[in-house]
């Protein structure tokens, strides 16, 4: 008698446990469909850090609207060509805060460089660097006094480089006034986005010239041709 009680209860706790999974799925199910969701722009395969993110990488997908922060992404005009520091797992929602745009001002200096440019530093002081008052986003001739030699017995002053690209003045990359005293004292150094010949060119005038930077109006990006200059010109 005392076996099939015991029987009887399992069966009802049994019966008892079913109908609560029931009931819990049948909510959830209802919950499911009553519930409002938006088009997100989610990863469609794994996307390695630093990578140009092209309209193949990504899908749009449904995500519960009332989860929404405001940072998800809802078109692929907006993420394609962007980069994200961190890798992206396949599946994870794009972040807009997680994205960034070439050429963008950020913290991070290798951001900011224009394809197919390289950023390099040379030292200034307040005559070669237009009294320290060229700032990011400026555009700067280099001019150059090279040495004589075999080839010109007397020294020429030159047009080494033009209509450069300035990435950063003194250890401060963007173009606010640093929080630290100490970097809006007058820079020693100037950062340009050069192509790769140029660098070599740059790195010579570096080490074999006295030279000098002139800056360029804002809106002047054209290209000029002018003669070396010698003492005998004057």
């Amino acid at each position: 008698m005392r076996n099939k009680v015991i029987v009887i209860l399992a069966l009802v706790f049994a019966l008892l446990a079913a109908f609560s999974v029931y009931f819990f799925l049948n909510n959830i199910k209802k919950e499911a469909e009553n519930r409002q969701y938006t088009q997100v722009i989610t990863a469609f395969q794994d996307i390695p850090a630093n990578t140009p993110i092209t309209d193949a990488m990504v899908e749009l997908k449904p995500f519960p609207t009332e989860l929404l922060n405001g940072q998800e992404l809802l078109e692929k005009s907006m993420v394609v060509g962007k980069i994200s520091p961190m890798a992206i797992s396949k599946g994870e929602v794009l972040l807009q805060n997680r994205l960034i745009k070439l050429g963008e001002s950020t913290g991070q200096l290798s951001y900011i460089i224009p394809a197919g440019y390289r950023a390099m530093s040379i030292p200034i002081d307040e005559i070669t660097g237009v009294a320290n008052l060229v700032k990011k986003g400026d555009r700067v001739d280099i001019i150059g006094v090279v040495p004589a030699g075999n080839v010109n017995p007397l020294e020429r002053s030159v047009l080494i480089l033009q209509n450069v690209e300035v990435l950063a003045v003194g250890k401060v990359l963007n173009s606010t006034i640093a929080a630290n005293p100490e970097e809006n004292k007058a820079a020693a150094s100037i950062t340009l986005a050069v192509d790769p010949q140029s660098s070599l060119k740059l790195k010579l005038a570096i080490d074999k010239t006295s030279y000098t930077l002139t800056l360029r109006p804002a809106a002047e990006k054209n290209v000029v041709n002018p003669a070396p200059v010698d003492i005998n010109q004057f």
